[in-house]
């Protein structure tokens, strides 16, 4: 989904000066890793999705998100990749090991979920017992319980925007936008809320969550692949398992569709905490406001504290394109803070729901 992230978002920019890459070694070696496997499997025209190193171990990635020499500008996005295997013991601490507890408190201080779905485990699966194990390999009340815990940590930031995604991958086979030969979007987000349908009522109960977005969002993580076959096993046990496999079509030629939304989403997050945040300073006294912007500048952050939060400076005036042509405006975008405000007024993709959508300024 990472690498996915990072190839949709290439594209986005690619008029653009700025770039999103691994901030650190570690990142890098564990994206590189990745799309030299996906590269042999597609050269080898099959695409076995149990043949990809799965998540054995958390991983954190580390992103950056801005121009050339301008890493102190930029937008940092991390991250937490960690086994599924995990989620029964995140709620508790007791018999934790160190990083299951890390793990849980990186969840809690998110401000952000992305709830991956295998596509095809849920359209493929055809026979009762296949059906009745999908709750059990997507451990559906298990993510329902963390989702919930999350949501009761809000209450400390209940005016800071957050994002939950239900985001299904592998999608290629049910969409036909992207060189697919078959459209079952309905059929897809249907079954997709059937499963997810009581997280989402369960969250949107709590009035603290009423500044949380949640977005479905089906993304091609390949692009150039058809579902072939599946293999299931041990259905009849607490670990069933699902192996699907996948024809290579047309050039072979990588193409993510969709995974970009994902950054449209933090940036309309980014773009909503400004629009409070100049509610905030216009309320101030002068005294008050001039002795914030006088803090910043003393730290050395005061174009940069201007610039996320909403207060025009000399090179972020095309920015103010945003509003009226977030296309125009993303293309003559030079800092981070300006993509973000043309990113945060481009409309999502065709395929993006809002599921529901979080009180704005």
């Amino acid at each position: 989904m990472v690498t996915a992230l990072l190839q949709d978002t290439k594209k986005l920019l690619v008029d653009t000066p700025l770039s999103i890459k691994a901030k650190d070694a570690k990142t890098s070696a564990r994206i590189n890793q990745h799309a030299n496997q996906l590269r042999a499997s597609l050269r080898e025209r099959e695409f076995n999705a149990g043949a990809m190193n799965g998540t054995e171990a958390p991983f954190e990635f580390n992103l950056l998100l801005g121009g050339q020499g301008q890493d102190d500008h930029g937008l940092n996005l991390k991250l937490l990749d960690f086994p599924g295997g995990w989620l029964p013991s995140l709620l508790y601490d007791e018999d934790n090991t160190q990083e299951q507890r890390e793990c849980a408190a990186f969840i809690r201080k998110a401000s952000m979920l992305v709830l991956v779905v295998d596509a095809s485990l849920v359209m493929e699966a055809s026979r009762s017992d296949e059906k009745k194990a999908i709750d059990t390999i997507l451990q559906i009340y298990e993510t329902q319980e963390i989702v919930e815990a999350w949501a009761k940590e809000r209450h400390e930031d209940s005016e800071e925007p957050a994002l939950i995604v239900i985001c299904p991958v592998k999608c290629e086979s049910y969409f036909n936008d992207n060189g697919g030969k078959h459209d079952c979007a309905e059929k897809l987000y249907d079954k997709i809320m059937e499963l997810y349908g009581p997280l989402v009522d369960s969250i949107k109960e709590q009035k603290s969550t009423r500044n949380t977005e949640i977005l479905y969002m089906p993304v091609d993580t390949i692009g150039c692949v058809e579902f072939s076959h599946a293999e299931w096993s041990d259905l009849d046990t607490h670990t069933p398992v699902f192996k699907p496999s996948f024809r290579v079509r047309g050039n072979g030629k990588q193409n993510v569709f969709g995974a970009n939304d994902i950054l449209l989403a933090v940036a309309k997050q980014i773009l909503s905490f400004q629009t409070k945040y100049q509610k905030i300073i216009a309320q101030l006294s002068k005294e008050d406001a001039e002795n914030a912007k006088n803090l910043a500048k003393e730290k050395g952050v005061f174009e940069h504290f201007l610039g996320w939060f909403g207060v025009e400076t000399e090179k972020e005036k095309l920015a103010n394109l945003a509003e009226s042509n977030a296309e125009e405006a993303l293309k003559e975008a030079t800092t981070t803070e300006a993509l973000m405000k043309a990113l945060g007024h481009k409309k999502y993709g065709a395929r993006v729901k809002e599921l529901n959508k979080a009180e704005r300024a």
